[in-house]
């Protein structure tokens, strides 16, 4: 049997690019993670994301277990130490900030956005010897969702591997969701409420 969880960002050819240089580059000392996107514009007629009740949450939910993916893929085990999230008057998540630190101490910005006027998908580590490396999930690929497909590709050759190595692969999706649960466990004493205006994120 293969229980395994299919995280298409880590198939990102930029992604898998920076986490191979990393692996002899000087150890990280920061990293960020970045994901705004106006949700709006990805849901077609799926009028289903903008109700918690039947998803399960906003931006936290659905691509929080993306960005943790990748800060684990970068950084090693992280635990959420800080999270602020944004709720809009239907009880969804639109935006959240969290701040994520390593098992050797490196911390993590996650930033998340569904309100944001366009899309970034970025992941940015500094290093112990001043020199940052930077992937943007997007560059190459202009087209709408364009970058998904070769992600998708990776996913079934990675799926593919598992099947032939066996064991269990679930390992990765139980910590995503831990995650995901520590951030709106930490984040609900201090909600807020959402602001009207979305600020642009600018680039690394």
């Amino acid at each position: 049997m293969c229980l395994f969880t299919a995280f298409h960002r880590r198939c990102n050819h930029e992604i898998t690019a920076l986490h191979r240089e990393l692996r002899t580059a000087a150890a990280p000392v920061e990293g960020t993670i970045r994901y705004p996107e106006r949700i709006e514009e990805h849901i077609g007629g799926d009028a289903w994301y903008l109700d918690p009740a039947r998803c399960g949450g906003g931006c936290v939910a659905d691509n929080g277990p993306n960005a943790y993916d990748l800060a684990r893929l970068l950084t090693g085990d992280v635990s959420v130490e800080h999270a602020q999230v944004t709720w809009d008057a239907q009880s969804v998540d639109r935006r959240a900030t969290v701040r994520l630190r390593s098992g050797s101490g490196v911390p993590v910005r996650v930033e998340l956005d569904w309100s944001y006027p366009g899309e970034v998908k970025d992941a940015t580590v500094r290093l112990a010897d001043g020199s940052v490396r930077t992937a943007d999930m997007l560059r190459g690929f202009p087209e709408f969702k364009g970058s998904l497909w070769h992600e998708y590709v990776g996913v079934l050759d990675d799926f593919e591997q598992a099947i032939r190595e066996g064991g269990d692969r679930g390992g990765d999706g139980f910590a995503a969701l831990a995650l995901t649960e520590q951030t709106y466990r930490l984040a609900h004493p201090g909600a807020v409420a959402e602001a009207p205006t979305t600020q642009e994120v600018p680039a690394p």
